[in-house]
């Protein structure tokens, strides 16, 4: 791929758009342009764009209304069309490791894969049970149709799509790089869905993916939307707090020497803060809702665009 200058990150859900515009600068990164813009109810349905002309006009007004210009865009995408799972291959040479993980990803995914457009990315190295020594890797597979939809969609607003990557990725690389001596569990809530991933320094050790339960989704919805009540706020935030502590109850089985020092809770919505407090009360781990790029935004509160900022600056540095 062409070196950037200047590079949009973009993620959306079924709510909202958002964006922001870094560029190269001094050495560094600078925060050129980012804002929001709402969706009208049907536009995104489930991770689909259902109504491509709707969803261009709210891009169109986002990318007018707050003065982008670069050319070139990454896409942050994080829904039920993206699916990623956690497996272990023989280790084999460098040369070898692509074919091989793409001719047996097919065990580990859910969904066909010649439905898929397939990546991964190298965790880390361990030993099985018979000593032999094999790569952890973190699969991940995204709809093609999902994926032509994209392309057109920004085609005919004449941007160019960088790259198209799952927001967890994003949200753990800003992590990382923040706080890179802790062990940790990213807790992400996006757009009908809850990743929790394990991480300890930059490798990547356990990853769960699920959907919001179908009875507690009308109480997360509600927080979306800004109208959820005190009731609605307790039913969301004990889902959350019942499914972390299923988690962490996994990953202390599979690694019982590595200890999570805190759990990051990132989510696109903007009451984090207040969903955090409350979780706190049931959680004996400390539990943070980071604002990874404060140094970016400055006086900005650029929370909400964690992921936007981590895969742009990722395709800036090439």
């Amino acid at each position: 791929m062409a070196k950037l200058d200047s590079v949009i990150g973009f993620e959306y859900n079924s709510y909202e758009i958002r964006a922001v515009e870094m560029t190269k600068s001094g050495g560094g990164y600078k925060l050129t342009a980012m804002g929001t813009q709402a969706l009208e109810s049907a536009v995104v349905e489930e991770g689909f764009i259902r109504d491509a002309e709707r969803f261009s006009d709210a891009f169109l007004r986002l990318m007018k209304g707050n003065n982008f210009s670069a050319e070139d865009i990454v896409v942050g995408v994080n829904n039920e069309n993206v699916v990623m799972r956690y497996a272990s291959f023989p280790k084999v040479s460098d040369d070898k490791l692509r074919n091989m993980i793409f001719l047996q990803a097919q065990e580990f995914m859910p969904v066909s894969v010649q439905e898929m457009e397939m990546d991964f990315l190298v965790a880390g190295e361990s030993v099985n049970s018979d000593e032999q020594e094999m790569i952890d890797a973190v699969l991940v597979g995204a709809r093609k149709s999902m994926l032509e939809q994209l392309i057109n969609v920004f085609g005919a607003a004449k941007k160019s799509i960088y790259d198209v990557e799952p927001t967890a990725f994003a949200l753990c690389r800003a992590a990382s790089v923040t706080h890179p001596d802790k062990c940790y569990c990213l807790l992400n809530v996006s757009n009908g869905i809850i990743n929790f991933m394990f991480i300890k320094g930059e490798k990547i050790q356990t990853v769960r993916s699920i959907s919001i339960p179908e009875k507690h989704f009308d109480a997360v919805q509600s927080i979306y939307k800004g109208e959820a009540t005190e009731e609605q706020l307790t039913e969301a935030t004990d889902m959350l707090v019942s499914e972390l502590n299923a988690s962490l109850s996994y990953y202390s089985v599979q690694y019982p020497m590595d200890m999570v020092d805190v759990i990051y809770f990132v989510a696109d919505v903007r009451n984090t803060n207040q969903i955090a407090e409350i979780m706190k009360t049931s959680i004996s781990l400390p539990l943070e809702a980071p604002s990874f790029y404060a140094n970016i935004g400055g006086a900005v509160d650029v929370k909400p665009y964690t992921a936007c900022i981590s895969m742009a600056i990722q395709a800036l540095e090439g």
